[in-house]
């Protein structure tokens, strides 16, 4: 593999920059309805990522408190 890569690094190069081109000239042709789409996921996501850190916060913040009970507890 490491061999394939070495000799073919010129066409490897320039199929990689042709499909970041592709990919670019892709994404600037998306319709409006497609755009809305992305942007109302992309707030879903963000609402539910926002609603998840009081719940992570909490679990972390119980699970240092019991392991800290339990230390305590075992030097009584």
């Amino acid at each position: 593999m490491k061999n394939f890569v070495s000799e073919n690094r010129r066409y490897l190069a320039v199929a990689i920059g042709s499909m970041a081109v592709m990919a670019s000239s892709a994404h600037a042709d998306l319709p409006a309805a497609a755009t809305t789409a992305l942007t109302e996921i992309e707030t879903g996501i963000t609402d539910a990522s926002d609603a998840a850190w009081p719940l992570i916060g909490a679990a972390l913040a119980a699970g240092i408190l019991i392991k800290l009970v339990k230390r305590f507890a075992n030097k009584i």
